[in-house]
């Protein structure tokens, strides 16, 4: 008899194949002895329970194996923490229980043969007592009577199922949805950063929850400029189940949010609601709204879920809305609006020392400031490392400062194997955070893994289709695998997304040029320089693909604009 199939577990960006005994992050394996997977195993069979010692010594190492089981366990738990990226003193996969054992702390889910995403629970024992003496006459009696309720009983369940599964509307867990830009109804277009805000900190508060996928910013944003879009059809076209739409009006001082959750099949109405609040309550506003949500979509939260969902940054009402206003001009990406995010989050933190939030998007502002030559590396990326160190110190757990001290690391301190513990606590911390998934590629084919960064580039492009940043990142991957038709075919694509994505430009020409293509290159990485108001790297390509032509003077940029995201 065939054995049945055991679907595979994720947690985390990781995902362990129990057919083929391998754990995989972003779909590639990870060397792992046969011990240390045999330990995780047990772990992922009961998550969230005890897994004891004694209980791992029976089953590695049996009674008639003479090793030493102290040392061999330790070894094999160390092993397994070092290929999951994980600490003892500050753990997010597994706890160790003082002279009890051990027990997996991170939320896991198991991926069924239809697709379907469920949440693993400790097995339950169900026992059923039975009573009365199986040999006796009236026993015999009483079976067959029980025997008969039973059928009867059985026959009606399965009308009754019948009629649930058959005519009865389906009311399950809702595993994906996109949150729509909230329009702003208020006359003062300075309101804006409000309902962008709240919209972002909807989709990064749902993003946290395991088992839903939720569309990233970048992706759902370029909807925002569609006056009437039709809710449905972008679900449709984003391929989720539910959407939520909202507006937000703010008269004086009271913020007003209509919202509305549809079912994407049906085009009902899920949820329908209104709130109103003071503007100094807006944190208020922001919990209940993610709390109403996250119900509506029947999702099963654990008690540390529900406390995810509602953790707050920050208790001061008008540090959040200037790390709000920061983050609106930050997603500007240009030189001018990241000089004004930068003084927005330096006010957050002002009024909130502890903000880790705003500490992070300081040290975003000082890195982009590096980017655009508006401060000087030497004097910027200090500044940034400080702030992100900063964000750790208040908060380990953050994503965001990790991401920021990941690229700081790989890119000015050159201290590779920092940036690579940054970057992985940043992709184990929250999967879905796209900047993440930017730079980690980069990372990795640097350090000669060209065949784990592609498939790292393209799993990522999978969860934001629309980001130009992360279309570039596969276009650099292709070119540096030297596959060029494939990044010449990828650049266009990131630039039919944003055609002012300068560096495409760059990568685009570059790959012209290595396809011995030179007359292609040349009005590219013309437009390159001029996006990049002439910088030193645009210069360079400039000169170089003029001399490749055979030309000897060569010709400044004309005209000026953004560059994109690195």
């Amino acid at each position: 008899m065939e054995e049945a199939k055991r679907p595979p577990i994720r947690f985390g960006i990781f995902e362990v194949d129990l057919q083929a005994g391998e754990l995989r992050r972003h779909g590639i394996k990870v060397k792992l002895q046969q011990q240390p997977f045999e330990v995780l195993v047990m772990l992922l069979e009961r998550p969230g329970e005890v897994v004891t010692r004694e209980e791992i010594q029976k089953r590695l190492w049996p009674a008639d194996t003479f090793v030493d089981f102290e040392r061999g366990l330790n070894r094999a738990t160390n092993r397994l923490r070092e290929s999951l990226g994980d600490e003892a003193d500050r753990p997010r996969f597994i706890e160790t229980l003082p002279r009890r054992g051990y027990r997996f702390i991170a939320p896991v889910a198991k991926l069924e043969e239809s697709g379907h995403v469920a949440e693993l629970t400790p097995p339950h024992a169900d026992a059923v007592p039975t009573n009365g003496t199986p040999h006796s006459p009236r026993f015999g009696r009483a079976r067959l009577r029980v025997g008969f309720l039973i059928a009867i009983g059985a026959i009606a369940l399965l009308v009754v199922a019948a009629w649930f599964a058959f005519f009865r509307p389906r009311a399950g867990a809702i595993e994906s949805v996109a949150v729509l830009p909230f329009s702003n109804g208020s006359s003062d277009p300075n309101a804006e950063y409000l309902s962008d805000g709240i919209t972002e900190s909807l989709i990064n508060n749902l993003s946290q929850l395991p088992n839903l996928r939720v569309m990233a910013r970048s992706t759902v944003f370029r909807y925002k400029a569609i006056k009437d879009a039709d809710p449905r059809k972008i679900g449709n076209d984003l391929h989720v189940q539910a959407v939520l739409s909202g507006r937000l009006l703010q008269q004086g001082n009271v913020l007003i949010i209509q919202a509305e959750l549809m079912d994407v099949k049906t085009g009902m109405q899920l949820w329908g609601g209104q709130f109103n609040r003071n503007v100094e309550d807006v944190l208020v506003l922001q919990d209940d709204l993610s709390r109403e949500i996250a119900e509506k979509l029947r999702l099963k939260l654990s008690g540390q879920e529900k406390q995810r969902l509602a953790r707050r940054n920050t208790e001061d009402a008008e540090a959040y809305q200037s790390y709000l206003k920061g983050r609106y001009y930050w997603n500007k990406r240009s030189p001018e609006g990241i000089q004004k995010a930068t003084r927005y989050f330096q006010h957050a933190i002002d009024k909130d020392p502890a903000y880790a939030l705003a500490y992070a998007g300081l040290a975003d502002s000082y890195v982009y400031l590096s980017f655009f030559n508006v401060v000087a590396p030497r004097d910027a990326m200090p500044k940034a490392k400080a702030a992100a160190a900063k964000a750790l110190e208040i908060d380990d757990h953050l994503a965001e400062a990790h991401v920021s001290l990941g690229y700081i690391s790989y890119t000015y301190d050159w201290d590779w194997p920092a940036a690579g513990k940054h970057f992985d606590q940043a992709l184990a911390l929250d999967p879905a955070y796209t900047r993440a998934h930017i730079f980690y590629p980069f990372y990795l084919s640097s350090r000669g893994q060209s065949q784990e960064a592609l498939a790292v580039a393209k799993s990522a492009l999978d969860l934001d289709p629309a980001s130009p940043s992360l279309s570039h990142s596969l276009a650099v991957q292709f070119y540096l695998t030297r596959q060029f038709d494939q990044a010449i075919e990828q650049c266009h694509k990131t630039l039919e997304m944003d055609p002012n994505f300068g560096v495409a430009y760059a990568v685009l020409g570059q790959t012209y040029l290595a396809k011995g293509m030179n007359s292609e290159a040349a009005p590219v990485l013309e437009k390159y320089s001029a996006l990049s108001q002439g910088s030193a790297d645009s210069l360079a390509l400039l000169g170089y693909s003029q001399a490749r032509r055979g030309e000897k003077k060569p010709r400044a940029p004309d005209d000026r604009g953004a560059q994109g995201e690195f």
